[in-house]
């Protein structure tokens, strides 16, 4: 039963990690008790595939989200109270709305965009909303980031406050669990994301690297084709997929000889994971969160010609788990979380 227990907010997110965390937690609230969600209109599947929790579902406009993104939530609150749990995924905390109150920093550009290729637009925007987060840290009780990267972007004074809160890896840890490993490889290197910021040129030049000693080697590219650069839509040897659903992208992975990440940044240790566990070898830029994730693993740095950042090379065979969690111990440590504050606020917690 609810009893106005929990609330989640992630009114903005329908692809790529954001949605990932939205079907776990509301797979886990499904089968624990129900919770309350505020989903975008794209993920309105959710009711039927989870039907124990309630949604609200909320549609705004792009000007809506940059000046006025919690418009719904003082009538929502009249409806249902105060909830004992608000956990906002990316969106400010304007106001004390829960008796405990948990921002997640779901995007690391509101905090920082210098020197990440962005338009001017996406400039302007993130470095609005960045703003806005900043401003607001102090309504939040506790203020989560999915790797200890973002984490350092938050003010010290906030210390206390912080908690690491990493993506689920269930997919990464079935995979590796299995006794059957693909034993035959596509000859192809795969590239997930194609926003600016996640540099699809430098992934071709590593790309074309490979290529000098594996000639028939295929690039896929999986991701807004618009974002594109015209000279590799034209390209023989690369294969755009656009936008495919997760399933597909993991059979790829599964397949994929090798994958290429030339983001500049990245909000999540394990946001690569999923191509690092799943495809052969992989060849990562050299930054923080990804330097987080293979802690304690062999791998190499290399240069790489026609592009000046070093990357980070590894094996399939030197992964290891020990970093990766279930979206289950994800869930639990939150809640863990939301107990010790509860009891120190000295509130009730059932």
């Amino acid at each position: 039963m609810l009893k106005n227990k929990f609330l989640f907010n992630f009114s903005v997110s329908y692809v790529g990690g954001g949605v990932n965390r939205l079907v776990a937690y509301a797979k886990w609230f499904n089968d624990n008790g129900g919770a309350y969600f505020i989903i975008h209109p794209f993920c309105q599947y959710l009711l039927k595939q989870f039907p124990n929790n309630q949604y609200i579902i909320v549609k705004q406009s792009k000007l809506r989200r940059l000046f006025n993104d919690c418009f719904y939530l003082k009538d929502f609150q009249k409806e249902i109270g105060t909830p004992e749990f608000y956990y906002s995924y990316g969106i400010p905390i304007y106001y004390k709305f829960g008796k405990i109150n948990w921002f997640h920093l779901s995007n690391i550009l509101p905090m920082c965009t210098r020197n990440i290729p962005l338009s001017l637009f996406d400039k302007l925007k993130f470095t609005c909303l960045g703003s806005r987060i900043k401003k607001n840290f102090e309504n939040a009780d506790v203020i989560s980031a999915e790797s200890n990267f973002s984490l350092s972007f938050i003010d010290d004074k906030y210390s206390s406050k912080k908690v690491l809160s990493m993506n689920g890896s269930d997919q990464e840890l079935l995979f590796l669990n299995l006794k059957e490993q693909p034993k035959e490889r596509d000859n192809i290197a795969t590239v997930i994301g194609t926003y600016r910021y996640k540099a699809v040129e430098d992934s071709f030049h590593v790309y074309e690297s490979l290529r000098k000693n594996n000639p028939e080697l295929k690039l896929i590219i999986i991701g807004d084709e618009k974002s594109i650069p015209a000279s590799l839509k034209t390209n023989k040897n690369i294969i755009i997929k656009g936008f495919v659903p997760r399933e597909e992208v993991l059979n790829s992975l599964l397949k994929t000889k090798y994958y290429i990440s030339t983001t500049h940044i990245e909000n999540s240790s394990n946001g690569v994971s999923e191509g690092v566990f799943l495809a052969d070898e992989s060849y990562i830029s050299d930054i923080g969160p990804h330097r987080e994730l293979l802690k304690g693993m062999s791998f190499e740095t290399l240069s790489v010609e026609n592009l000046p950042r070093t990357m980070l090379h590894i094996k399939k065979d030197n992964i290891s788990t020990r970093h990766l969690k279930t979206w289950d111990e994800v869930i639990e440590e939150m809640l863990l979380w939301r107990k010790n504050l509860d009891n120190s606020l000295g509130n009730s917690c059932v």
